[in-house]
């Protein structure tokens, strides 16, 4: 099959995301769910408030109570259930969430009073009564959680109701591998010809950003058997393999046989997007598991615009999100011109006054860029000019 199919990115993503299910569900404990996504809703086990508490340290007394001066009969910390019945004139000291008994029906602030031994003047009288009321947030069986990947705010949220246990989505497992002999680990000494491996390590931060479970087989080179046996090894326990390298039409290429040689189908090889023409996508059926591949350019920026634009949806989606891009229309900052317009092509860029600014940018090659890089912008196929302020398709990448 030629290397270069004509699918736009929309096209290729459609095709990724065909068919596509989400992993297995599992329990976990809530300590080991944070960014985990939950696969059925919650509701809420226990009111909040259990119990009226009050909401600032002050001096409790009777709503109908507009005395000037107070002699304090005891003290209420939080976790303290004890009882007053107070007569005219008298006050409890309570603190913030401690429970309010019932005759008790506004707490003055501490701030707002002054204190001579057991005796407390109001300086300032209060209009609220700065009391939470029981349930005043939430009541038992109110919904609590919609299904949705789990933040800091949302394991506090269920830490409160008393959840131990969730029953969130599997965590696609992902398994990253980079090809070619010219590329070497950062401990050694580069040769003439050769250049440090920055794509596994790119594409393992990029999985772990779109929270995968990672594994880094490292450099691989462009030995065929040692390719296949690692694909081979790889998909038997991962979800996706991402390969870097090896997938054009070079005598060195040798990822499309490798997958073939393991019984993985090709669903495309190719695409019109720049950069990333020669991209693959390649799926393996087996019994109650589904492996899928992508053959990713060498070029980093090349790795980097495939993965926004085709992995992380297809991540997204296995861990049991519906993906949703950061994403918008902008106009640019400064016109812009091609020579060839055969592609749909995705440039570095930042925003700054609500406007595309198009990063200086030397070709796929060139990762640094992608340090300053806060989106990709993009220009359709067949446009080989557009004036400023003219609107095109950003999508965000931090």
């Amino acid at each position: 099959m030629k290397p270069h199919t004509d699918y736009s990115p929309e096209e290729a993503l459609q095709i990724v995301l065909r068919d596509v299910r989400s992993l297995p569900v599992e329990q976990v404990p809530l300590a080991d769910a944070l960014h985990r996504v939950l696969s059925q809703p919650l509701s809420a086990r226990v009111e909040d408030p259990r119990f009226d508490k009050s909401a600032v340290d002050g001096i409790g007394v009777r709503n109908d109570d507009d005395s000037a001066e107070f002699e304090v009969v005891g003290n209420i910390a939080a976790g303290d259930d004890r009882r007053f019945s107070l007569k005219r004139g008298q006050a409890v000291r309570i603190m913030t969430g401690a429970p309010v008994p019932g005759g008790i029906g506004r707490v003055i602030k501490l701030e707002n009073c002054a204190f001579d031994g057991s005796r407390a003047r109001v300086l300032q009288p209060e209009r609220i009564t700065n009391i939470a009321l029981r349930a005043e947030n939430i009541r038992i069986g109110q919904p609590l959680l919609s299904p949705r990947r789990l933040r800091p705010p949302d394991i506090g949220v269920l830490a409160s109701q008393g959840y131990s246990m969730l029953s969130v989505y599997r965590t696609p497992r992902v398994a990253i591998i980079a090809t070619g002999d010219e590329i070497y680990p950062a401990e050694t000494s580069l040769p003439p010809a050769g250049i440090y491996d920055s794509n596994s390590h790119q594409l393992t931060a990029f999985a772990r950003d779109a929270f995968a479970e990672v594994t880094n087989f490292g450099i691989i080179g462009d030995n065929p058997e040692r390719i296949r046996d690692t694909v081979a090894h790889a998909a038997s326990v991962h979800d996706v393999v991402i390969l870097s390298g090896g997938v054009s039409m070079g005598d060195l290429d040798f990822v499309p046989e490798a997958l073939s040689a393991v019984g993985a189908e090709v669903v495309f090889h190719g695409l019109a997007m720049k950069p990333g023409r020669p991209t693959l996508y390649a799926m393996l059926q087996g019994p109650g598991h589904t492996t899928r591949f992508f053959g990713l350019p060498g070029n980093p920026v090349s790795t980097a615009v495939q993965f926004e634009f085709l992995v992380r949806p297809l991540l997204e989606e296995l861990g049991g999100c519906s993906y949703q891009p950061r994403e918008a229309r902008l106009p640019l900052a400064e016109s812009f011109r091609r020579r060839n317009p055969d592609r749909h092509e995705l440039l570095p860029g930042v925003c700054r006054d609500g406007a595309v600014v198009r990063l200086a940018y030397k070709g796929s090659g060139h990762v640094s860029v992608l340090s300053d890089a806060t989106l990709f912008f993009r220009i359709d196929r067949g446009v080989e000019s557009l004036d400023a302020g003219s609107e095109v398709y950003v999508r965000f990448i931090r």
